[in-house]
């Protein structure tokens, strides 16, 4: 049988960072969307009854509360409900997310025998594997961390600590913080659970680990992205284009490096690369240079550590078209990047 085309980078980078992550996220959403529901909508009645309640009791948002019967009220109502809301959270979390492990390893595998089917030409079976103890320990975690963030909101609504409104809403504001939480938590672990796919793939393979970094990576994930170690290493710990973030965190085996982080490893081989024609590594490496010297980011990341990122690319030599040096030089000068979106093309 004749080996088919070889992917160009462009195309290996668009399979990973496009359909490869949109496939992942949608896990995510699926998983996230069965734990949590409409909490959201849930919490936002209550946040308003009880405001309510506040201003019925008290006359307004701004005065304190001067019966001590009524706060006592009013508290122990919003703990009963953030019990109801946030208790079943955990147990929930945790055997939706246990479950989900197996398909995201599956995923996983299949995206792994994708990538090397298009980098190499050759059709590639995907390795089957299970999830590890270690993931399974991570996925269980959930439960805690819930119970954690529903202890310190009820802590918060006793009557000794919430005399003001702001202090219930605080309260209720710390209750609530269990949702995002647990949505990072199952997107952390999904996209480990697709990585540590991967590392059973590379170890079969006996290939090279290459780190794979998103189209809008942080500043830490950007320094990474193009890098090959051996399989059995790790990526080296606090790597930053961001002087100010280096040297934090440790060593990994694979992403990801942080809640959200999407970022993927897989298999690479120097035989891989055609001739003639700058590696795939390469050309991670240079997108993501040209990333930060565009300020090409997510709305959370920090803008200054956008700017110190490109202000230190810049210092080391981007080596970088004329024109993306002089934006990048421009945006460091102004102490901003007017616009940090990122293209949707490959």
């Amino acid at each position: 049988m004749m080996a088919r085309r070889r992917a160009s980078n462009e195309e290996l980078a668009g399979l990973v960072q496009g359909e490869q992550t949109d496939a992942v996220r949608r896990l995510e959403d699926r998983v996230a969307a069965r734990v949590l529901g409409d909490l959201e909508s849930r919490f936002a009645v209550l946040s308003q009854r009880s405001i309510t309640a506040w201003v019925a009791a008290f006359g307004s948002v701004q005065a304190e509360s001067g019966d001590t019967a009524a706060l006592r009220r009013i508290l122990s109502t919003i703990r009963g409900a953030v019990r109801r809301l946030l208790g079943p959270l955990g147990p929930r979390a945790q055997r939706e997310l246990d479950q989900a492990l197996t398909d995201a390893v599956l995923l996983g595998a299949r995206q792994h025998a994708a990538f090397v089917e298009e980098a190499t030409g050759r059709a590639t079976r995907p390795v089957s594997g299970r999830p590890s103890r270690g993931l399974r320990r991570r996925a269980a975690a959930i439960g805690a961390a819930i119970a954690d963030r529903r202890d310190r909101a009820l802590a918060i609504l006793r009557p000794s600590r919430a005399r003001r409104w702001s202090d219930v809403q605080a309260g209720i504001g710390a209750a609530q913080s269990a949702l995002p939480a647990t949505r990072a938590h199952i997107a952390t672990t999904v996209n480990e659970a697709v990585n540590e796919a991967s590392l059973t793939a590379i170890d079969h393979q006996g290939a090279q680990k290459l780190w794979i970094a998103e189209r809008d990576a942080c500043v830490n994930c950007a320094a990474y992205s193009g890098m090959v170690v051996a399989a059995d290493a790790d990526f080296p710990a606090g790597l930053s284009w961001d002087p100010n973030q280096r040297g934090r965190g440790k060593a990994l085996a694979a992403p990801p490096k942080h809640p959200h982080c999407r970022c993927r490893v897989t298999a690479w081989e120097e035989g891989w690369a055609p001739e003639g024609v700058p590696s795939f590594p390469d050309s991670l490496r240079r997108e993501a240079r040209r990333s930060i010297a565009r300020g090409w980011s997510l709305p959370t990341e920090s803008g200054a550590a956008r700017i110190r990122a490109a202000r230190e690319l810049l210092r080391t030599g981007a080596g970088l078209p004329k024109s993306v040096e002089e934006f990048a030089a421009l945006a460091v000068r102004a102490g901003r990047f007017t616009d940090r979106t990122v293209p949707t093309g490959p």
